[in-house]
């Protein structure tokens, strides 16, 4: 964003047990008011990529776009609630109260925000209207969990504490492990030891066990900045579009013109990054440091959806404290296991319900608590 236009955040909801399923139920009330999917919106070119104005995007969404000023910034509301906040020159948006980094920049035109057109449909499309992308993956039922670093690389470290990454991405792993089977899932962990593993063997264990989703667990690091704390979650940029660290100063544009594998699943790694966001950062009630792409090789060759958390900075002395602290462990492990529910509930709500005919007791198993058996 241009010095001096800041966009406060817009406003989380309180976490609730009962705020989940009331998403689903505001996504698909929209699907009436929105055009289908498929409808085409006038693309201009700029800069060399392609894109679509706010004000075609909040019509296929359903929303509308209200303008803020003086600054080249608008808020999409459904109703009147916030639901998403854009201001020119800036890749940074507010999605339902969640830092998000996009792409490309948003870019003012003749009194017209647009955004890029891979953007809207790899980021908000798949946040606000999952049911307008394409047929999804199957509910969850088998998962990866991928404890980063690991043998001889130990990852980052707090010299304070002595403690390093790879340590603590394992115990926060198998506590995950033990409330994923305990839910009902069958979970397969790339490494259960202090082993090393090449980035490209975590990817095909997923693979090979055919997994429906992917998280690497593993704890930020700015050393020598021993303050800076927060949530960060990443996923792999969608094709054509760079890597966040892409655009510091002095990086050149990475874009990719072929697509990895786990290109496949662009709208669903969206979900899952934001499903697992809110729920931790909720949780630790920390700063949020936004969802990033970034090309981590070890989210490239997945045949399923997969995102990188990093709940914590292991950098940060007080966070390494905490971290040092079995309970603290815990409460990451349940962030994530919450999360990675709430976006099985949301592939489990883009699945057709049983037919009527099948009778009153198909319908009771419409909505599983737990995943089907493999």
């Amino acid at each position: 964003m241009r010095p001096g236009l800041p966009l406060p955040a817009l406003p989380r909801p309180e976490p609730t047990a009962a705020m989940r399923p009331a998403v689903p139920v505001f996504l698909f009330a929209l699907a009436f008011l929105a055009p289908a999917r498929g409808a085409e919106m006038p693309v201009v070119t700029i800069g060399g990529a392609d894109y679509v104005s706010i004000d075609d995007g909040a019509g296929r969404l359903g929303l509308r776009v209200v303008r803020l000023a003086p600054q080249p910034a608008a808020i999409l509301k459904d109703g009147a609630k916030p639901v998403a906040r854009v201001a020119d020159h800036s890749r940074e948006i507010d999605v339902m109260g969640l830092r998000v980094f996009l792409g490309e920049p948003v870019i003012a035109r003749g009194g017209t925000l647009y955004i890029s057109r891979i953007d809207f449909e790899s980021h908000l499309l798949p946040r606000l209207r999952p049911d307008l992308c394409g047929p999804p993956p199957r509910p969850p039922q088998v998962i990866a969990i991928d404890p980063g670093h690991g043998g001889t690389d130990p990852g980052a470290s707090n010299k304070a504490s002595g403690t390093m990454e790879k340590t603590y991405t394992l115990d926060v792993s198998l506590r995950l492990k033990r409330l994923l089977e305990a839910a009902g899932y069958l979970v397969v962990l790339t490494r259960d030891s202090d082993i090393d593993l090449p980035k490209p063997i975590r990817a095909e264990t997923a693979n090979r066990a055919k997994a429906d989703l992917f998280v690497s667990v593993h704890f930020n690091s700015l050393n020598p900045n021993t303050k800076t704390t927060g949530v960060e979650v990443q996923y792999f940029p969608p094709r054509l579009q760079r890597s966040a660290d892409s655009w510091s100063p002095g990086h050149a544009d990475n874009a990719e013109t072929k697509e990895a594998p786990v290109n496949a699943f662009d709208p669903w790694n969206t979900i899952l990054a934001a499903e697992l966001h809110r729920r931790i950062l909720d949780t630790l009630r920390d700063g949020d440091r936004g969802e990033k792409q970034e090309h981590l090789g070890v989210l490239r060759d997945l045949k399923c959806a997969g995102v990188l958390v990093e709940p914590a900075f292991i950098s940060s002395d007080a966070e390494a404290a905490k971290l040092a602290k079995p309970d603290f462990r815990e409460t990451i492990a349940v962030a994530v296991f919450e999360g990675i529910q709430d976006y099985a509930g949301v592939i489990r709500a883009l699945h057709p319900a049983p037919a009527a005919a099948a009778g009153a007791g198909a319908a009771a198993h419409a909505q599983p608590t737990r995943p089907l058996g493999p």
